[in-house]
């Protein structure tokens, strides 16, 4: 049975906090692979600088040449709010004979029982929490029951990249080369 990791998010820009969770929480859980999956609209954010084909180009991009890695543009494709819920339930359809692994920041997962139909997902996928060192904060009972942990060490954050970009400031080592360079000749984040 392939077991393949489910790792959503605004990727805005995608970094490498991102990448190297990924691959980490692939190796420590044996993964068949991991898919990319950016949002259209998330729920519980802010709505991203860049735009949805900007951001899954980006993606893809991070993936175009790590076999590990694959993009799906499903919940662009759907428009709308992206819940985790609607695209966990359309990955069962595509990956019937897989077990699905949902991969999260801690901090993410705080805010888990606000989320779209929780107890549903929670039967539905397993889950992976990047967790940081000296992070503080309480995990819901369903996950602390249920989810493996990746230990991840790594302070990176979107919001921090962009406000550097916007700054002038050099993101090189935060970022892939070829996100940087597209970042740059789009003009985004500025």
């Amino acid at each position: 049975m392939d077991k393949i990791g489910i790792f959503g998010g605004t990727f805005d820009p995608i970094h490498i906090a991102h990448i190297i969770g990924a691959q980490k929480a692939k190796d420590e859980f044996d993964l068949t692979k991991i898919i990319f999956i950016p949002t259209y609209v998330p729920p519980h954010k802010e709505l991203p600088k860049a735009s949805p084909e900007d951001r899954l180009n980006m993606t893809r991009l991070v993936s175009k040449d790590n076999p590990d890695f694959e993009v799906l543009d499903i919940e662009i494709r759907r428009k709308g709010v992206s819940y985790t819920i609607d695209t966990v339930r359309e990955l069962t359809f595509i990956y019937p004979n897989s077990k699905l692994y949902l991969i999260m920041g801690e901090d993410e997962a705080q805010s888990f029982m606000s989320w779209k139909e929780p107890e549903k997902l929670a039967s539905l996928c397993s889950f992976i929490l990047l967790t940081r060192k000296g992070y503080k904060g309480t995990l819901p009972k369903i996950l602390k029951q249920k989810a493996l942990f990746c230990q991840l060490n790594i302070d990176v954050s979107s919001t921090k990249i962009r406000q550097m970009i916007k700054e002038g400031k050099s993101v090189n080592h935060l970022l892939t080369k070829e996100v940087e360079n597209y970042i740059r000749e789009r003009h985004l984040y500025l």
